[in-house]
């Protein structure tokens, strides 16, 4: 793909530690300003570059454009809050962008499409989505023509309505929950089911029939176009399966094959996949919200879950977009959330875009005698020595800038730079943010699980030692120690807490709240200086209420350090 030139800079190894220790690795920059669009058309030369949209109502879209009094609405945000400037022209009309076309189809599971958009990217009928920080993200970055295209329907589910192909049946409690293409949805182990009107994927079947059929007629959608590649796929959805315990469950799995089976569909292996969170789940959530946004975080290919989605897969966390409300209820129609949500997946497209896909293991073509050492190093999982010539190599472009070495060289150098820091950088950074956070909850059970492993694997390397200092000691101390027994107990007896609950139907009821009142009340009584029994008296406290799920350990744990 085409993307625009953009001067090369490179990452100060300092830097990615401020940036670490600010933000997790997870939460998408707050979007970067745009130009105004130019106006000029895009080179039709070129293939069109196409980014499917799909998910469920939000990705629709129900931000309301309104008037300039009504807070929350876009005319508003523009006029008198002064965001998104390269939407209005120095008239104070909605800009066109000639180099990017919006075009929206829908249909219900398999049935007739109906076409709702076919136009420039501009501000048009009386709502808004994603689409539109999505469209111009992308098109700024894209110097090639850019069809935006989305085809979704509301209240649809990624664990029935959008299960994708490939997906197999599987059983739990005593029930056979649908594979792709079956109908209903389950039935009891045993029985015969009997088909309803409508299969697993139906949804995801007509949602994929109809882009194609776009593409198909890709005349009619962008005029002038005569081929196209499909470069990137946005997906905003989990609304629908918040409400079905096994479907959470299952999200991470359904959304993973979901991801490899659109590029399968779209003949597209290299395409890039954007995933945003469900704006009002907050990290640490417990029940469903917890499961679906824990598998939306976990498929970014910087977690290193999944290595196939390394600098191709992205995750934005949208809580910080979210400007109140909450999915079921479309944000209560506020534009801004939709247009801070939609600039942050446009950011994280673009970025996917303009990094050279290429493998640590397959980087022998681009060595040379000054970056092969850190190669090496890394190879050979020597992490301090990697970490040790990644900044001789930093020296050393900073130098090659300096005397204006060849520019195949130089670029050469950058991209061996890019991939090894990228390597070590996503785990050493991950390390010194979890070792820095847990350090700050006082969490040594969580502490103890970890610091062994980081430190035979990055201990000698400044920021990791800065940010663990003398862990290792402190957790053999016989006080840390029985601080540690009691957060075992904790930690198990909640997340078995969280299993129970997940795969539970019911609610608590009065002697179920009795019991795990009781348990927990143990810890607390047993080690009484320990924060675990702080946390442990919160968590009696709060799943005292039946209608509260039960939260990750962690989460009473920081709310017991944050306890006066």
């Amino acid at each position: 793909m085409a993307t625009r030139t953009q001067a090369r800079t490179v990452p100060a190894l300092t830097a990615v530690l401020a940036m670490v220790l600010t933000f997790s690795v997870l939460v998408a920059d707050t979007p970067k300003p745009l130009p105004d669009p130019d106006g000029k058309p895009a080179n039709m030369s070129k293939p069109v570059q196409v980014f499917i949209l799909l998910g469920q109502s939000n990705m629709l879209g129900f931000g309301k454009i309104g008037a300039a009094d009504k807070p929350g609405s876009l005319t508003h945000a523009v006029q008198e809050k002064g965001k998104y400037p390269y939407l209005v022209d120095d008239a104070g009309n909605w800009t066109v962008r000639k180099d990017v076309r919006n075009a929206r189809v829908m249909g219900s599971g398999t049935g007739n499409m109906k076409s709702f958009n076919n136009e420039w990217m501009t501000i048009t009928n009386g709502n808004i989505g994603p689409e539109i920080g999505i469209g111009h993200h992308v098109g700024q970055v894209t110097d090639a023509p850019v069809l935006i295209l989305k085809s979704c329907i509301g209240n649809r589910s990624l664990g029935w309505d959008l299960l994708p192909p490939g997906s197999k049946q599987f059983e739990q409690d005593g029930m056979i929950y649908a594979g792709y293409k079956d109908s209903p949805d389950k039935w009891k182990k045993g029985e015969t089911p009997k088909a309803i009107g409508w299969y697993a994927g139906m949804q995801y079947d007509g949602d994929i029939a109809n882009a194609k059929r776009v593409l198909a007629e890709l005349d009619s959608y962008y005029p002038g176009a005569k081929k196209y590649e499909i470069a990137g796929f946005f997906w905003w959805q989990g609304d629908k399966d918040r409400y079905n315990a096994v479907h959470a469950s299952r999200y991470e799995q359904n959304l993973v094959q979901l991801i490899e089976q659109l590029r399968r569909d779209f003949g597209a292996p290299d395409a890039k996949f954007v995933c945003a969170t469900l704006g009002q789940t907050v990290k640490g959530a417990g029940g469903a919200e917890g499961q679906i946004l824990d598998a939306q975080l976990a498929v970014d290919g910087r977690t290193g879950k999944y290595r196939q989605f390394k600098g191709n897969v992205a995750t934005v966390y949208s809580k910080p977009f979210c400007h109140g409300g909450a999915s079921s209820g479309h944000y209560g129609g506020n534009a801004e959330t939709y247009m801070d949500i939609g600039e942050a997946m446009g950011q994280a497209m673009a970025e996917l875009l303009g990094t050279k896909t290429v493998s640590f293991k397959k980087l022998k073509p681009y060595l040379d005698d000054v970056t092969t050492p850190a190669y090496q190093a890394l190879k050979k999982k020597d992490y301090v020595a990697a970490y040790l010539c990644l900044q001789q190599l930093e020296k050393q472009l900073a130098e090659d800038d300096g005397t204006e070495v060849g520019s195949e060289i130089d670029e050469n150098r950058a991209l061996v730079f890019g991939v090894i820091d990228g390597e070590l950088m996503g785990d050493l950074s991950s390390a010194v943010t979890d070792v820095t956070a847990l350090k700050k909850i006082d969490d040594v059970y969580a502490l103890s699980l970890i610091i062994p492993d980081l430190q035979k694997k990055y201990s000698g390397i400044d920021i990791y030692d800065s940010a663990a200092g003398d862990l290792a000691q402190q957790l053999k101390s016989s006080e840390t120690r029985t601080d540690i027994a009691a957060g075992k107990k904790f930690y198990r007896y909640i997340e078995n807490l969280m299993k129970f609950e997940a795969e539970s139907k019911q609610p608590r009821d009065d002697r179920t709240v009795k019991s795990i009142q009781k348990s927990l009340a143990r810890i607390a009584d047993k080690y009484p200086d320990s924060i675990y029994a702080i946390a442990a008296t919160l968590a009696a406290e709060e799943l005292g209420n039946s209608e509260k799920s039960v939260a990750r350990p962690r989460v009473y744990v920081r709310s017991a350090a944050a306890q006066p």
